[in-house]
């Protein structure tokens, strides 16, 4: 494969959220802009299509019925490799529910955080923002809030 073929493979995406309007909603968006998407609807069906064919990034809701989200991204990182170091991005409307200061619990954490984080509600350009961000930095990166 030569170097003009290698930058016209599509990146693959999961988008996982219980709600499925935004599972559409983010699939759309990312497959408009070349990515090519795959959407569970809830942590374990989400963690089914992450071990038969890893992403290049997870978008992944917190809070969700039964596994959450939560339960999932720690998870995710027990994982072994390279599963483990999929990039991955917070897409949540948990801050309206807990008042979350997401930048001071990743200054303040030891473990390994998530590569990116998006408040809901979430407009096609914030979300595109954040995606090719965090795919595009190298290994000295650093959390992308939006």
């Amino acid at each position: 494969m030569g170097p003009l073929e290698k930058e016209n493979v599509r990146k693959r995406v999961v988008v996982i959220d219980d709600e499925e309007d935004l599972t559409t909603y983010f699939s759309t968006i990312l497959e408009e802009n070349g990515f090519s998407v795959k959407t569970a609807n809830n942590a374990v069906d989400g963690e089914k299509l992450i071990r038969e064919d890893p992403p290049d990034l997870i978008c992944l809701d917190l809070l969700m019925p039964g596994k959450t989200g939560v339960n999932l991204f720690l998870r995710l990182h027990r994982l072994e490799e390279p599963l483990r170091d999929i990039p991955l991005i917070i897409i949540t409307g948990i801050k309206e529910k807990i008042n979350v200061d997401w930048k001071d619990i990743v200054s303040k954490s030891k473990a390994r955080v998530p590569d990116g984080f998006i408040e809901k509600p979430v407009t096609p350009q914030r979300l595109m923002r954040v995606v090719n961000n965090v795919l595009s930095r190298g290994p000295e990166k650093e959390v992308v809030f939006e």
